[in-house]
């Protein structure tokens, strides 16, 4: 039995790199030759004699760089035998250099073969000509011979000859084409390249990946012979993104023209495209001498052939970032983009489109997983920055602009709305949000016709930024949608006034009431004059007033606003619709800061009973929560607890278990456990409430630092203060950096710490840190509200230990407080 034919595949960048070598290679060079043409001619019939031959057509450059491991795999690739035809496909990047690393290849086993044929496979015709003349080449056919019956021998004589006969098919269009012009069997060698990566069928793929900065930066030293220039070497490498054949296009410049690799990386950045294609420094022995252009442009138009929605695809992603593109951009925006792109996407078009531009290396198709959550996996599209580059000047001056304006369009189209609210919809927004920020952001005008489009979006980001707390990356979004309204709509629009609260959102969570305050009146003035005082709109807009009287204390100020926009819902709304309790439960908050127990809890109730008439509402959940607290203060464990546990079982039904409402509702939970002295079913809650606050937002952010106290809390009054002094200093830390030191949050973490404190002997400690919390409390919420209280209590008790009892009475007796706790 013969032993079956080894193929091995090289697959990537169509283009070889480098400069020829002013030395040529020492290997017999023949060149293509047609069966007429070819030497020596046997008599027909004659046996044929065992011959060195080699037609390799190119010379291997002098610096040849960075492709050990290729080289190894593919020998090791045209060595194995495991009873059948093995194939191993290396693919790439056009211009990544195939080419050469075929050509190198032979040359380094080139005493290991007695023939060593190069085979032009673009064309049918070229590799019919290539192995009659290889079949001419070893006397297995005459000169005159016909082609077909000259193919069917030479097919035949490698399956029983072939052993010592290494066969490369260079730039193949895909397998299909290539298959009936393989040897049937046989111990022939053959190595592969092409641009199309689907080789999997026949082949194990090897990636020929591009020359990380650090080799690219050696290629362009010792060709340019700038040996110190090496942090400029480095530097253009990345700028070039590591393919070799940019590299050498750029060494052939500097070396033309005397300039420095520092100075060639400012010309391409002020003018990538004609560097690009740069006739004059293309490599001349390779790909017919084009450029990294036209090599790509070539390509764009051969996969245009394949599928007409190739190029109007690839020149619309070449204008979004660069980044990972989601293929559900162009699957759920289709229709946005209008002539000729969209009808070309229905259907398979778009799985089409892409295969079409994989089969010349144009994209990688990738799929990313989120990166808070692998299970949510998201099918992308990628573009090397030259590629890019060269597929975006396709697409210049109006025609670029109106592209620009159409996917301003289809982002907003597909971004959440619900960003701010909804942690389910973060995965989407992480992989939208480059793109999103780059069609956008800056001072450039929207595009005519895309204003409302781009407000829109900025809104979005800045509510994506809000909700982790990147306030200073929200608030020029936010302001810049603004003036985009309000230049485009004017300033007394009710999207004006939508951008003004949203602004003023931010600066209020920021604990800038002073900021947020004129805002919200002047959205509230905005709204109440174009919609009308009775409009829901409006009602929103009060009840946002209310909410910064409502946190500095002002509950006389507050809740005539909260009255008022309670009273709009119930008239145009309904009294049963779920704004009506949102305006119940507000207004039940406030009478329960007052201290009016009494009067909150039928308003809680009533809120409660409104979302219980739409099934499982999820805001039943917060009526449920604050009824149960309002019990829980009253000293009503037994009645809480339940509806703790509802409100519980309604998030994690609405939302998931990981959900951060489902955080809250834990942590509601556990801390009525711990008020009942619980603290061993209440802990495991808290640490699940910590696990999926980080898992949303990160270990840095307030609502993980509140779990984190609260479960310090929980440890210190169970008697393991050593468990919660070091959470407790975690959570002010992370509270200190994300709102302030004098924010009222850290500095509730701070007044349960002095606590700790003082219990465990250590009042000098604790008085500063009491007397601070007291000061941001009173500040922040005034005298009665039970922060201020309680940090007043620790402050008197801690004086009291240090043995200033008149200044601990003192306190004591300005905020009503009992004796010492």
């Amino acid at each position: 039995m013969t032993e079956p034919t080894i193929f091995a595949t090289v697959h990537g960048g169509a283009v070889g790199v480098g400069a020829a070598s002013n030395v040529h290679i020492e290997h017999q060079y023949v060149g293509f030759s047609s069966p007429a043409q070819a030497t020596p001619e046997p008599a027909k019939g004659a046996t044929a004699k065992r011959v060195t031959a080699s037609n390799i057509p190119i010379r291997v450059p002098q610096h040849f760089l960075g492709r050990d491991d290729a080289l190894a795999a593919v020998d090791a690739a045209l060595k194995r035998y495991e009873g059948r035809v093995a194939i191993t496909a290396l693919h790439g990047l056009r211009g990544v250099g195939k080419t050469t690393l075929a050509a190198a290849y032979a040359e380094l086993h080139r005493g290991d073969n007695r023939a060593t044929w190069w085979i032009r496979a673009q064309t049918e015709s070229t590799m019919r000509a290539d192995l009659a003349a290889l079949g001419v080449r070893l006397g297995w056919v005459a000169a005159d011979e016909k082609e077909e019956p000259a193919l069917a021998a030479v097919r035949e004589r490698l399956r029983h000859e072939g052993e010592g006969v290494l066969l490369i098919y260079d730039n193949a269009i895909d397998a299909a084409s290539l298959k009936r012009y393989l040897p049937p069997g046989g111990a022939a060698r053959v190595l592969v390249t092409s641009n199309a990566h689907a080789w999997r069928g026949v082949a194990a793929p090897v990636e020929i990946r591009l020359w990380p900065k650090q080799i690219g930066a050696d290629y362009l030293t010792a060709r340019t012979g700038r040996e110190t220039e090496r942090a400029a070497a480095e530097a253009l490498s990345e700028a070039l993104g590591g393919l070799p054949l940019a590299h050498e296009q750029a060494a052939a410049y500097c070396e033309r023209l005397e300039v420095s690799l520092a100075e060639y990386r400012k010309r391409f950045d002020a003018a990538p495209a004609k560097l690009l294609d740069a006739t004059k420094d293309a490599p001349g022995e390779y790909h017919d001498g084009l450029t990294v252009s036209k090599t790509f442009a070539l390509a764009i138009d051969e996969a245009a052939k394949l599928h007409p929605a190739a190029e109007p695809l690839i020149v619309h992603a070449a204008l979004l970032a660069p980044e990972p593109i989601p293929l559900f951009l162009f699957a759920e925006g289709r229709e946005k983009f209008g002539e000729p792109l969209a009808p070309l996407l229905a259907d398979d078009g778009l799985e089409e489109a892409v295969a079409a531009l994989r089969v010349f290396a144009l994209v990688d198709r990738e799929t990313i997983s989120d990166e808070r959550d692998p299970t949510i996996m998201t099918e992308t599209i990628r573009l090397h920055r030259l590629v890019r580059e060269v597929a975006a000047g396709r697409c210049g001056g109006d025609a670029r602009e109106q592209a620009r304006g159409r996917w301003t369009e289809v982002v907003a189209d597909v971004c959440p709305a619900s960003v701010y609210n909804d942690s389910r919809t973060w995965p989407r927004m992480r992989r939208l949000d480059s793109h999103a920020l780059d069609l956008v952001s800056g001072s450039r005008a929207p595009p005519s016709g895309a204003e409302m489009a781009a407000s829109v979006l900025l809104d979005l980001l800045g509510q994506y930024r809000q909700r982790p707390l990147a306030y200073s990356l929200a608030l020029p979004l936010f302001e810049h949608a603004l003036a985009i309204r309000e230049k485009a709509l004017g300033p007394e629009h009710p999207d004006t006034a939508a951008s003004l609260n949203n602004l003023a959102l931010l600066l209020l969570e920021q604990g800038d009431l002073a900021g947020a305050l004129p805002l919200f009146e002047r959205a509230f003035t905005i709204d109440e004059r174009a919609l009308g005082p009775e409009h829901p709109e409006t009602a929103t807009n009060l009840n946002n007033l209310a909410g910064v009287f409502h946190r500095r204390g002002d509950f006389s100020g507050a809740r005539p606003l909260y009255e008022r926009a309670l009273a709009i819902r119930e008239k145009a709304l309904g009294s049963d619709h779920t704004q009506t309790a949102k305006s119940l439960n507000n207004l039940a908050a406030l009478l329960r800061d007052q201290g009016d127990p009494a009067g909150a809890r039928p308003l809680f109730e009533r809120a409660l009973g409104i979302y219980e008439k739409v099934f499982e509402h999820p805001d039943s959940a917060i009526s449920l929560s604050s009824l149960a607290r309002l019990l829980r203060d009253q000293g009503d464990l037994v009645g809480a607890r339940p509806l703790f546990e509802r409100a519980l079982g309604i998030r994690e039904k609405a939302f998931g278990p990981e959900h951060p409402d489902t955080a809250i509702s834990l942590s509601n939970l556990a801390m009525t456990l711990h008020v009942q002295g619980d603290w061993v079913a209440a802990r495991p809650l808290l640490e699940r409430a910590i696990a999926i606050g980080e898992k949303a937002f990160g270990p840095d952010h307030p609502d993980v630092a509140i779990n984190v106290g609260n479960l310090a809390v929980v440890l210190r009054d169970a008697g393991r203060p050593g468990e919660a002094e070091p959470l407790f200093l975690r959570a002010i830390t992370i509270g200190e950096k994300a709102r302030g030191r004098d924010h009222s949050q850290p500095q509730r973490y701070a007044s349960h710490y002095a606590r700790l404190l003082c219990d465990a002997g250590r009042a000098t400690e604790a008085l500063p840190l009491a007397e601070a919390a007291l000061a941001a409390h009173e500040r922040d919420s005034g005298p009665n509200h039970p922060w201020t209280r309680d940090s007043a209590r620790v402050t008197a008790d801690a004086l009291d230990a240090l043995g200033r009892a008149d200044e601990a009475a003192a306190v004591r007796a300005r905020y009503g407080l009992d004796g010492r706790a």
